[in-house]
């Protein structure tokens, strides 16, 4: 599991966007390179659906963790 800060995600949101823009911008000049242009336009499209995951993905709870007396060294620990 990859576990980000909101931080992170928000720059990580902003950075893709930048990166689309760009891309379409590119793309839109390249008319005559046809090929090029759908190379872009497929980069784009790929940016598009790792953004859309990684909105779907930022409010997630974590599963919880249960961590047992054993992995602790199966002591309990009493601080006075």
């Amino acid at each position: 599991m990859d576990v980000r800060s909101g931080r992170e995600i928000v720059e990580l949101h902003k950075e893709y966007e930048v990166k689309m823009k760009e891309l379409k911008e590119a793309a839109s000049r390249l008319e005559d390179l046809g090929y090029t242009k759908a190379l872009l336009q497929a980069q784009i499209v790929k940016l598009g659906e790792d953004l859309k995951l990684l909105e779907t993905t930022r409010f997630q709870a974590l599963e919880p963790v249960t961590v047992s007396k054993a992995t602790l060294g199966g002591h309990d620990f009493f601080v006075s």
